[in-house]
C-alpha cells in the first residue's frame, strides 16, 4: 500500500473525514468517487453515441469512416460535416477518459 498525502483547506478535510466515516473507509470513498465518474461518463458515451447515429444514419456511413475522410481533407467542410466531426472528437476524449479511470 502507498501513502498519499494531500493538503487542503480544514472545511474540505472536515468534509472528506465525513465522507470517509459515511463510506465506511477512504478505500470505499474513492471507489465510489471512481465509479460515480465512470458511469457519468458512460451516460455521456451514450448520449454522444445517439448523436453520431443520427449523422450515421443521414450520410450512410460509419462515424469513424467518416472522420478519417474529413480529417484527410476527402470532404467538403459543410456545417453538418464540421459538427459531426467535432461530436466524434468529443466521443473519442470521452472514451480515453473512460480507459483512464478503468
Amino acid at each position: 500500500m502507498k501513502d498519499i498525502t494531500i493538503s487542503v483547506e480544514n472545511n474540505l478535510a472536515q468534509k472528506m473525514d465525513k465522507l470517509v466515516q459515511f463510506f465506511g473507509s477512504k478505500d470505499l470513498l474513492f471507489a465510489h468517487f471512481i465509479d460515480f465518474h465512470k458511469k457519468k461518463i458512460q451516460r455521456e458515451i451514450a448520449r454522444i453515441q445517439k448523436d453520431l447515429e443520427q449523422y450515421e444514419q443521414q450520410y450512410s456511413m460509419p462515424s469513424a469512416v467518416f472522420f478519417e475522410q474529413f480529417e484527410n481533407g476527402k470532404l467538403e467542410d459543410t456545417k453538418d460535416f464540421i459538427l459531426w466531426s467535432g461530436i466524434y472528437e468529443m466521443q473519442l476524449n470521452s472514451k480515453q477518459k473512460l480507459e483512464q479511470l478503468v
